[in-house]
């Protein structure tokens, strides 16, 4: 039986779609320029990032909508925006931090 949610004013943390998505291509390059330099205008992040047009906006979406980056409108014009990574993407790049600090450890030791 399901249960009913209740509204929120906090982003959605659906793990397993966070998980989905991170292992999608660009994601983890996108997310460590955030990481890198924040905020980042769209142009900036495709310049730093090398990722195409279409790409980089698909994903920047998902990633807001999971509330691991936030999208922000500036009022200026022409028209901009710029991202950054939310308190919730910062933890999230916290784990990978620990996760490599991991690999290098083990595979330092396995001589791979």
């Amino acid at each position: 039986m399901k249960t009913a949610r209740t509204p929120s004013s906090s982003p959605p943390c659906d793990f397993e779609a966070t998980f989905e998505l991170l292992g999608q291509k660009h994601v983890l390059v996108i997310l460590r320029a955030l990481l890198e330099k924040s905020p980042q205008r769209f142009n900036e992040l495709q310049t730093s990032t090398a990722v195409n047009t279409a790409t980089l906006s698909d994903r920047l979406k998902r990633l807001e909508h999971l509330g691991l980056v936030q999208h922000r409108a500036l009022a200026v014009t022409p028209r901009r925006a710029d991202y950054r990574l939310t308190p919730m993407g910062r933890d999230l790049m916290r784990i990978f931090r620990t996760m490599m600090e991991w690999r290098r450890k083990y595979s330092a030791a396995t001589g791979s």
